[in-house]
């Protein structure tokens, strides 16, 4: 009867190790996906941003309006007006 319960305790801890190492494996998948997810989105996100403002300020010097690219680098709300003035 020894040998019986030995052998349904070692039955029920290796379920549970299977099902914390699962779990564990789980999370760390998620989380390496996640990350991964987070940088591609960020490169895509920099790339279409930095496009944006290079194809606005290419509008501005081929209106020859020169003198507000400086405001368009550094002002964010100026550079949102012109987004829309230009429909970017």
């Amino acid at each position: 009867m020894g040998g019986k319960v030995l052998e349904l305790e070692s039955e029920r801890l290796r379920a549970e190790g299977e099902a914390r190492g699962k779990a564990i494996g789980e999370s760390i998948g998620e989380a390496r996906g996640k990350a991964i997810g987070e940088s591609i989105g960020k490169a895509i996100g920099e790339v279409r941003g930095e496009e944006r403002l290079s194809v606005l300020i290419n509008k501005l010097i081929l209106d020859k309006r020169n003198d507000e690219i400086q405001i368009v680098v550094t002002d964010a709300k100026k550079r949102r007006q012109y987004y829309d003035e230009y429909g970017l």
